[in-house]
């Protein structure tokens, strides 16, 4: 809540000291009230664009965390856009589904994103609704989570994403194409992605009963995601399994 103008001064330590209150228990991990109106606001959090998400960054600082929270009931859960060094940890995202449904937690254009310990189940939308989707984003880790019930591949990156990392985490009835997949139009001037890895997780059939590979990427050797697209331009891996994977 901010407090504007000339409003009487004794008002003012009242407001601030609800503000940090809220701060601290939304970026503690702690119950919040609500995410309407009265509930505090992280670093760059804007109202959010078409598509059904619950918390939308675009911007700030970043160096802060979401955690502690359960998403359900909506298209998507959260929004990163343009922000670098935020943290996703020990979060519930479940229940997601509908015509726009792209992610739990979708990622573009940032860097340095963290995203451990969460809890994806019952993600669902044609097919296409990922756990995580880093679209030109870089840098970032994806580990220590559970994925399970998710239409799409649980994890996804798009349009030159880079250096990202997915270990450590569990996949059980997940995924359409692989476990970690690169999607994209190079046809529109999207870009191959590169140096991103997949190592040490867990993982067993996918959403539809059958058995699938660990990684797609779109080029020679990484195989098709199923769509036909401009891909043969993507000469060298832009997703490569490092080993450590088990299959559940």
């Amino acid at each position: 809540m901010t407090v504007h103008g000339t409003q009487a001064r004794r008002l003012v330590p009242t407001a601030a000291l609800a503000t940090a209150v809220g701060a601290a228990l939304l970026l503690g991990g702690m119950a919040a009230p609500s995410w309407g109106a009265t509930a505090a606001k992280y670093p760059g959090q804007v109202k959010c664009p078409k598509g059904d998400y619950q918390v939308c960054i675009d911007g700030g600082p970043g160096g802060f965390t979401i955690s502690g929270r359960t998403f359900s009931g909506h298209d998507n859960a959260i929004l990163l856009r343009n922000v670098s060094k935020v943290t996703v940890s020990g979060n519930t995202f479940r229940n997601l589904s509908g015509s726009d449904g792209f992610a739990g937690v979708h990622v573009q254009n940032s860097s340095g994103i963290v995203i451990r310990k969460n809890a994806f189940s019952g993600l669902r939308n044609s097919g296409n609704m990922h756990g995580v989707y880093l679209v030109k984003t870089s840098g970032s880790t994806v580990s220590g989570n559970k994925f399970s019930s998710i239409s799409g591949d649980p994890v996804r990156i798009r349009n030159g994403s880079r250096n990202n990392t997915v270990s450590g985490n569990t996949f059980t009835k997940a995924g359409q194409y692989a476990m970690f997949s690169e999607w994209g139009r190079l046809e529109k001037g999207e870009t191959c992605g590169s140096g991103n890895v997949f190592k040490n997780n867990k993982y067993g059939p996918g959403y539809y009963g059958k058995r699938l590979p660990t990684i797609k990427w779109g080029g020679r050797g990484g195989g098709s995601t199923g769509i036909k697209l401009a891909w043969k331009r993507c000469s060298k891996a832009s997703i490569v399994d490092k080993g450590g994977n088990t299959r559940r």
